[in-house]
């Protein structure tokens, strides 16, 4: 009898926590369930502004979007002939896509670090079209700096952006042009890694086939305002992000405000000082007394001069100088020499005919 007892309660406990078990894993999956789909609702971001006609594609089906259209990792954005629209992610950064755009949004993860920083990590497939993008720069504190690591890829190339705008044109397949505005853009060849160069701001640079990025070059004006005004059709208060992001970007060049390690921080910096020296010798003035005056009038020769960056035609002092004033005297000694001779030809010419003249001069002499 007590036996029975015994087992009768032993199996009322074992019941009594099965039960138990049971009610905690209820209540874990419920809560996991709800955070799950509070995640779900929020998504990544969402569309803040549309012209026209836009679609979704969300798991291989094409949806009609409209404004404040909330969006996923893995969605696709596809735009049309005169439309365009506007995604504005939950940390404040956003991606723009003009006509005929098709992009992917491949990854995007925000990671609270602490209570005021917060790591960002992301990546944008641009499939065609044009975009304009803006990754806004993570707030530092004195213990915590966030890190933002955005890539963009396209058909053969792959950019690195941290606190940075800019645009991106893959309108042709093969083909991948890198415009940048404000901050510092990695910009890899996606068939050789190695293959990569930094694009600061106000400069852009173009990636063909599998060739190497050319190196950065000054932004064609045309074409800035061009891209410029898309954008604040699409968006009037652009320019408001870009002021903002300018004034609270001062020291984008400390330690950590960088995407991914220090080494890439140092390639940077090699990099870029390796461009500011071409730059700066491009720009140095030929006139000994350092004024921003070139010595000759001819454009052509003033260019040539620039392009060569010939040490030895570059004047330091009033002795080097007096090469140059040479041969600047021989090739106006030419011109007047053909002038002379081609005004003797028409002083001779009492009808109109056609004559062959033959000039022989000798090539000026440089240093």
């Amino acid at each position: 009898m007590v036996a029975r007892v015994i087992r009768a309660s032993l199996k009322h406990v074992a019941y009594s926590q099965v039960r138990l078990n049971l009610v905690r894993l209820g209540i874990a999956t419920y809560v996991l369930f709800f955070v799950i789909l509070a995640r779900g609702i929020e998504g990544i971001g969402k569309l803040s502004n549309i012209i026209g006609k836009v679609s979704v594609i969300r798991s291989g089906q094409m949806f009609p979007a409209d404004k404040d259209f909330i969006l996923y990792e893995t969605d696709e954005l596809v735009t049309y002939e005169k439309t365009a629209a506007k995604i504005l992610f939950h940390d404040g950064s956003s991606v723009m896509a003009f006509q005929n755009a098709h992009l992917k949004l491949i990854e995007y993860k925000i990671k609270p670090r602490s209570q005021t920083t917060q790591d960002v990590e992301s990546a944008i497939d641009v499939i065609k079209g044009k975009v304009r993008f803006f990754v806004k720069p993570q707030e530092e504190t004195e213990n915590n700096v966030g890190k933002t690591d955005a890539k963009f890829k396209t058909s053969n190339s792959v950019m690195g952006i941290r606190g940075t705008s800019g645009f991106i044109d893959a309108t042709f397949e093969g083909s991948t042009q890198v415009i940048v505005l404000t901050g510092v853009v990695e910009v890899t060849s996606l068939s050789d890694p190695s293959k990569s160069v930094f694009v600061p701001a106000n400069r852009f640079s173009e990636i063909v086939g599998n060739k190497a990025p050319s190196f950065p070059k000054a932004i064609p004006p045309m074409i800035l305002n061009r891209l410029n005004t898309d954008a604040t059709t699409l968006d009037p208060n652009v320019k408001r992000e870009e002021e903002k992001y300018k004034k609270g970007n001062n020291n984008e060049n400390k330690p950590g405000n960088e995407s991914g390690s220090n080494n890439n921080s140092s390639k940077y910096k090699e990099s870029a000082a390796t461009n500011s020296d071409i730059n700066e010798q491009k720009k140095q003035v030929f006139n000994p007394d350092g004024s921003s005056a070139v010595v000759s009038t001819n454009n052509s020769l003033n260019e040539l001069l620039v392009k060569q960056g010939n040490p030895s035609l570059r004047p330091t002092s009033y002795g080097n100088y007096e090469p140059i004033k040479k041969s600047l005297e021989q090739t106006t000694n030419l011109s007047d020499k053909i002038n002379k001779q081609v005004e003797n030809v028409v002083q001779t010419v009492t009808t109109p005919q056609i004559r062959s003249v033959n000039i022989i001069v000798n090539t000026p002499t440089l240093p």
